[in-house]
């Protein structure tokens, strides 16, 4: 009886193995990582520009978006590369005439993710906008020149 209720319980503890490595293994596989220019294409080597733009008879660029902004000023005649070119008044840390670039990207990139497309369209990666190098480790932001 013993004998029998060990090779049950050895047989049970087996296949429940295999069931959690399996179910790991689907589990890794569903949840690679999409890292632009590392685990996948990058499709936005140019950052913004290369989201923000005509679609059809809509108009992403960034250029049409702060023009709905009261006192934003005009962009198209002096940001000739995007985003470099917004750090002009965009400092980092806040320290020019508007608030830190850095800030303002990413909040309103993150503010309502259920219904933001750049998390629900652009799985909301960091790559997307920063490349990183694999070698150093080094981040940067993407820039392109302005499409206006």
């Amino acid at each position: 009886m013993k004998k029998r209720r060990l090779i049950v319980t050895g047989a049970f503890l087996a296949a429940a193995l295999c069931a959690v490595v399996i179910s790991l293994a689907a589990a890794s596989d569903a949840a690679a990582a999409f890292l632009p220019g590392i685990t996948v294409k990058d499709e936005h080597p140019n950052g913004c520009v290369d989201c923000h733009k005509t679609a059809g008879d809509k108009d992403y660029r960034l250029n049409a978006a702060l023009a709905q902004i009261k006192g934003h000023p005009n962009i198209a005649k002096v940001v000739k590369k995007v985003p470099d070119g917004c750090a002009m008044c965009h400092k980092a840390g806040g320290s020019g005439k508007a608030p830190a670039l850095a800030n303002v990207v990413h909040e309103f990139h993150y503010k309502d993710a259920a219904k933001n497309a750049f998390v629900t369209v652009y799985q909301g990666a960091c790559l997307n906008c920063h490349q990183l190098n694999t070698d150093n480790g080094e981040m940067k932001v993407k820039s392109g020149a302005a499409n206006w």
